[in-house]
This record gives structure tokens, sequence and C-alpha cells, in this order.
């Protein structure tokens, strides 16, 4: 009886000391660098707490300390993962360069906002785990629940974030290679046709078009980054879209359909000879003196001699790159080559250039949706700007490119996921397989539905959906289409 006595007295010692002691909590890190909350690193509390009970002088002999159960261990070894991958992401370099725009913020700086709130509430429910078992378990269920909400949406912005810099990247390595070529410096060939093979293979694999951009003044992609001079970068996002849109048309044309590479390369040499062109002069949203329209106006030619004098392998696409502003009707630069005396390339490349550009911000104007600029491409060849037979290949990427955010007749809110390149039957450019992501009302639908436009009578796009009201509806789930 002694015995059970003294060993009562032991374990009431013990809840008590336990009790007294203050909930110590581990340093505290900030997530997001600026960033007013911060979060627990890991939930080290409960095993401080005993560790100091463990350590106290005269502690009287007692059962074993709890324990973590192997379930809020695991969890607890997620909540960690989770935290580094943040803290990576907070601390990339293109990140940081998208948080920086305060004027106009990034969808994806919103979206990961809210994700640190998210996983800082997570991580105060880890660091308050209960002592009992049976409660920890309960607590576990929530836990678990929040940590996956974390893992889905850093899955999302570290893809969204991955593509930006998958961009970046194409625009510095063709800015590399303008620079380069501007200044007399030994470049390879293979170098421009690694970039055209990759832009070949996303084409093939029927890889959504998506048109890069760069600024005028741009030199780098983020601080850190490699500078070149402006506009490099500028010229070098717009040859990559050209080549992006060449790499979809070739197939349809019986001359270059077996060799689509040189066509690609031709594309992303498109612009080497504007590099002599001063940003200031590219950067104007008013009209140009006669100066400076002749500078402009040589950048064909000069593109060509620089093909010839750094890429002898490939003279002959010198003459398509100096004809890619040749006009059908002979109003065009520098030659006023007219109908079919200008190299077929030439005219290839030249709508595609219009297209691309269109298609992309400029200076003295915002970009043209997808159908828009198909439209305007397609009149410029009625109006004999433009080779028609060339222009009509542009119908293969559909008057709403896959990828494009739309608005339904009904109000509904989705993306194109698929088109009918079926030039035989006029509809099909307008009436695409949509996913439809948000209901009439803008709110967000727990999974995509799809429509075939094509297969149903009533209905349509109405529009393609503006920035602003893109980044309203979808910004919250789907930062990457806004």
């Amino acid at each position: 009886m002694s015995d059970s006595r003294g060993l009562l007295d032991r374990i009431t010692a013990f809840r008590q000391r336990l009790e007294s002691v203050p909930y110590m909590i581990p340093e505290l890190i900030a997530v997001d660098p600026g960033a007013d909350r911060t979060i627990i690193t890991e939930s080290e509390a409960f095993r401080v707490r005993l560790q100091q009970i463990v350590a106290a002088p005269n502690v009287p002999e007692g059962p074993p300390a709890p324990q973590f159960t192997d379930r809020a261990r695991r969890l607890l070894s997620a909540a960690k993962s989770l935290l580094d991958r943040q803290r990576a992401f907070s601390g990339d370099p293109m990140y940081a360069a998208l948080a920086a725009d305060t004027q106009s913020p990034d969808p994806l700086v919103v979206y990961h906002a809210e994700t640190v709130a998210v996983t800082d509430s997570a991580v105060r429910l880890a660091q308050s785990f209960p002592d009992s078992p049976s409660l920890q378990l309960k607590q576990c269920t929530g836990l678990d629940g929040l940590l996956g909400v974390v893992q889905e949406r850093l899955a999302v912005q570290e893809r969204a974030l991955a593509r930006r810099k998958s961009d970046a990247a194409r625009i510095d390595r063709l800015a590399s290679i303008y620079t380069a070529m501007a200044s007399g410096s030994p470049v390879g060939l293979q170098a421009v046709a690694s970039l055209a093979e990759e832009l070949l293979e996303e084409a093939r694999k029927s890889i959504p078009l998506r048109f890069v951009f760069a600024p005028v003044e741009s030199v780098a992609a983020h601080r850190g980054a490699t500078a070149f001079p402006a506009p490099v970068r500028f010229l070098a996002a717009h040859a990559v879209n050209v080549a992006q849109v060449i790499a979809r048309l070739v197939p349809a044309d019986p001359e270059w359909a077996a060799r689509p590479l040189l066509a690609v390369v031709a594309a992303l040499l498109v612009d080497c000879g504007m590099t002599t062109v001063p940003a200031a002069v590219l950067a104007k949203s008013g009209g140009l003196t006669p100066g400076e329209r002749r500078l402009i106006d040589a950048h064909s030619q000069m593109g060509a001699e620089l093909i010839l004098r750094c890429f002898p392998e490939v003279a002959p696409l010198a003459a398509a790159v100096a004809a890619h502003h040749e006009r059908f009707d002979g109003t065009g630069y520098p030659n006023g080559l007219k109908g079919t005396t200008a190299p077929s390339l030439g005219r290839l490349l030249a709508v595609a250039d219009v297209y691309a550009a269109l298609s992309s911000q400029r200076p003295h104007r915002i970009a043209r949706d997808g159908r828009a600029a198909l439209t305007e491409t397609l009149l410029m060849a009625e109006h004999g700007q433009l080779d028609r037979g060339y222009a009509g290949f542009l119908i293969r990427l559909s008057f709403y490119p896959v990828g494009t955010v739309i608005e339904l007749t009904d109000g509904r809110v989705g993306v194109v996921a698929a088109n009918h390149p079926n030039p035989a039957d006029p509809r099909t450019p307008g009436r695409p397989v949509i996913a439809v992501l948000a209901d009439a009302h803008g709110v967000l639908l727990p999974h995509p539905e799809h429509i075939d436009l094509a297969t149903v009578d009533r209905g349509g796009i109405l529009r393609a959906l503006p920035t602003d009201r893109r980044r309203q509806v979808l910004g919250a789930r789907y930062p990457d289409l806004c």
C-alpha cells in the first residue's frame, strides 16, 4: 500500500511541475521577406517543455515523458518540409522581381500571400499539439487537411513561377545571341538551332501557344540576372513569339514542312538587325520622325547582313529575313518587292511577324486577343498586303488558341482546352472545346466542366476575357491564367 501511495505522490508531483512550467515558444522566422506575420518553423514547444522538467533538479521519479504519436511526428515533418519550400519560393529572385511591382501586383504574388496565410494557420495548429495521444490524433485530422491545402497551393505557384522563369530564360538565350552578333563576338548556330528545336517540339506536342513579353526598356529578367543593353530583350521576346507561330504553321506548308528547323531558325533571327535602333525610338507611343523611320526600315537589310557574316552556313535564310517586311502589293521595305518575287519564307515570316506583333503589347497600343489579331492579319491579306495562302494557315491557330480565357454568352467563364482545326468548316475556329471554371455569377466551380461548342446549337463565346476581369474571377485559384 505504501509503495502505491508513493507512486501516486510522484505522479502528482510530476503533473504539478508540468503544469507550472510556462509554455515555451521556439524562435520565430518570417516566411515572406517584408511580411508582417511570422510563423513557427517547427512545433518544438512540447519537447522543450519536457526537457526543462526532466533537467530540473529534484524532480521525483515518475512515468516516461509524453511523446508525439507517429502520425503527429509525420505531420510535423511534412509541415517543416512545406515551410522550407515556402521559404525557397519567397527567396527566388524571379518572385522578388514580381513582388517588387506594387503598382500592378502579379496574380502570383497575391496567390502566394494567401498561401502564406494558410501555412501560418497550419503551423500554429501544429505548434499547439496537446499532450494526450487521443487528442493529438483528433487534431492531426485537421492539420492533415490544412497541410494538404498548402501543398496543393505550393504546387500551383511553383509551377506558375517555373513557367515565368522558362519564358525569361528563352528571352535571355536569344538576347545573348543578338548581343554577340551585334558586337561581332563569336556565336555558333547551334545555340539558335537548339532553341528552335525546343519550340518545334512544343508545337509537335500541341503545347498551348504562350506569347512572351519584355518591355522595351528591359535590361534583365530580375536583379542579379544577366543584363543586356535595351532594347535587346524586347526584340528577342518578339522573335521568340514569331518562331512559336512559325513552328505551328510550317506543317501546313508543303515547301517547308520537310525542313521546319530552318524556318524556325529564320524566325528567331528575324529582328537581329533591330539592335542598332535606340530603345527610345521603339518606346515612342507617338509618330516617328523621318530619321527614326529610316532607322527602323533599315533593320531588315541589317539583319540579313548580320546573318551572312555570323552564320554563312545558312546564307539562304538571309534573303528571307531581309524580306519579312515586304508586302504582297509592293508597299513594303526595303526593296518594295511585289507578289511572289519575295522569297516564300520571307512571305511566311511576314504573316507570322504581323500576327505575333498584334498579339503582344506595344508602347502605342494594348495587345489584341487571338480573334482580333487573327482577323486583322487576315484583313491585311484580303487587302493585298500579305500572302493570302500563308495568312490562311493562321486558321490552324483558331480564333481562340488553347489557353485563352473566355466568357460564354450565358456569362460563364472558362478556358479553351482544344480546337477543331478543320479549314473546310468555317464554324470550327470559333467553336472550340471549353473547360468551364466559373459560373455566370463568377463563383468558381469545384472542378472544370467541359463543353464542346461544335456539338451544341445554342450559345457560344462572347469574348476573350480582359486581364482585369480574368484576375477578378480566376486569380484566387488559377494565377497562371491571369
